[in-house]
């Protein structure tokens, strides 16, 4: 870990499926938070200083959760939390001084599930973290059936339109075949015929 302020990104892995997001230019505030993270939860953790930074690192690999200080870098956390938006759809939590109720505001619509006051209580922000995961789970999940369903119910119709062209060639068929036996019986009629004398 670095302990200085001139880090700029590094990695706590394990084998999990969970990737957090953390942004903090605090190297002492982003120990603890790593290890109450690892401590707490089985993921992995990437972790940048600079809102630029998760920026980079989450277009090209997108993260379970987002967890980011608010202390202004060459984008403010607003104009941050619009961008994580964009690029995935994915919970983000706060960390900084009290923002005006205008902010707040906007930030919920920008994807930002809460918000902590510095200080804060760190057990609280474990809570939300484990909530927010949560419901990202059970939205993948639900996202993930539908997505079953919906290949499921086009299979069930492509497989009924072909039933249905499959009995249309049939009734076919068997028109074709009852003409064609009409016609049979009525040249044997039109023979017997010939041979038929009156009394």
């Amino acid at each position: 870990m670095a302990n200085d302020v001139g880090f700029t990104l590094y990695m706590v892995a394990t084998m999990a499926n969970r990737k957090i997001l953390l942004v903090e230019s605090n190297p002492r505030i982003l120990e603890m938070l790593v290890d109450a993270f690892v401590r707490r939860f089985d993921c992995n953790i990437t972790c940048v200083s600079t809102p630029e930074d998760a920026l980079d690192v989450e277009m090209f690999e997108p993260h379970s959760l987002v967890v980011a200080d608010t202390t202004p870098g060459q984008i403010d956390a607003i104009t941050m939390s619009l961008r994580l938006s964009e690029l995935s759809d994915r919970p983000l939590i706060l960390m900084g001084s009290s923002p005006a109720a205008s902010e707040l505001i906007e930030a919920m619509r920008c994807g930002v599930v809460d918000f902590f006051t510095k200080p804060f209580d760190l057990e609280s922000l474990l809570l939300s973290m484990q909530r927010a995961m949560d419901q990202q789970d059970e939205a993948r999940q639900f996202a993930q059936k539908y997505h079953r369903m919906r290949t499921l119910v086009r299979k069930v119709i492509r497989d009924r339109r072909g039933l249905n062209r499959r009995v249309e060639l049939i009734c076919r068929d068997l028109v074709g075949a009852h003409k064609r036996l009409a016609l049979r019986m009525l040249g044997s009629t039109d023979g017997l015929g010939k041979y038929n004398t009156s009394p």
